[in-house]
């Protein structure tokens, strides 16, 4: 670790070792944005959102007797939280997918100036 006295050959090995470790790294599979996790919390949001408009606004049009007004409205409204907490999913999991993008361009980048 600390020993600056490596030949060429052990430092040769060394990289390939580290480069293969790196390969050989396994997917984690409690990664929180896999596919099916992402699409699954999108789909609930869209689905919650909506079902407690709807919810919300049967019961407070049973409680003032009040015909479906209050039911279209959050109806609606939920909708809209719900299709909002999509889009803010899906532009947070851009954002990440993006930094990953170009942490990768600028290890690779790295790299290439350590050959030089």
């Amino acid at each position: 670790m600390g020993n600056d006295n490596k030949s060429p050959e052990q430092e040769a090995f060394d990289e390939r070792l580290n480069r293969a470790q790196l390969k050989a790294k396994p997917v984690e599979p409690d990664d929180p944005d896999t596919a099916s996790r992402v699409a699954f919390k999108m789909g609930i949001d869209l689905v919650a959102g909506t079902g407690v408009g709807l919810f919300m606004g049967y019961w407070i049009d049973k409680w003032f007797d009040t015909a479906p007004v209050f039911l279209i409205v959050l109806l609606i409204l939920g909708f809209v939280t719900g299709l909002r907490n999509v889009v803010v999913e899906a532009m947070r999991i851009q954002k990440a997918s993006e930094d990953a993008d170009l942490t990768a361009h600028d290890t690779a980048a790295n790299a290439d100036e350590q050959k030089d």
